[in-house]
């Protein structure tokens, strides 16, 4: 079983998550019960919709839970000065376009780039980890290679 990444926002995300879907797990329950005696199963639309979604419901419950046997919080992680680890938050500039993009380093379940988190499972990711600031590194990207220098970097927690 592959260790968890998360910083202490993100745990408590997956918690309250893991909750939402036990409250929605009853619910279902209680909704395939009533659905159950309006008679016939074969036909009827209710039942097996509410069977769909409940099948649903604990395969999220049981992904949430497997994940959060083997946590690591990503504060408690230690990391050398000035090497791009897993909650850095850091500065690219692009070699080409020298647009300059700013991104936090974080676990494949709070991956977000949208906002500005990467997972350290993406290609972007797997590229800066170990490296160190004003080092220049070449991404493999599905578009083709990306040269970038790392501008700087910060230890983030949380």
């Amino acid at each position: 079983m592959a260790k968890t990444y998360l910083s202490k926002a993100g745990y408590a995300q997956l918690q309250a998550e893991l909750e939402q879907l036990t409250k929605a797990k009853r619910e279902l329950s209680v909704e395939i019960g009533r659905a159950r005696e309006l008679g016939d199963l074969r036909e009827n639309a209710e039942y097996h919709a509410a069977r769909e979604k409940l099948a649903h419901v604990l395969r999220r419950m049981q992904e949430i839970h497997v994940k959060l046997t083997d946590v690591t919080f990503i504060e408690d992680v230690p990391v050398k000065d000035g090497e791009v680890r897993i909650g850095a938050r850091v500065k690219i500039q692009d070699e080409q376009t020298k647009e300059i993009e700013s991104y936090t380093l974080v676990g494949p379940d709070e991956a977000d780039p949208a906002n500005g988190k990467l997972s350290v499972a993406s290609p972007i990711g797997k590229a800066l980890l170990g490296r160190k600031s004003q080092e220049r590194v070449t991404i493999q990207l599905p578009r083709g290679p990306r040269t970038v220098t790392i501008v700087s970097l910060e230890r983030v927690v949380g």
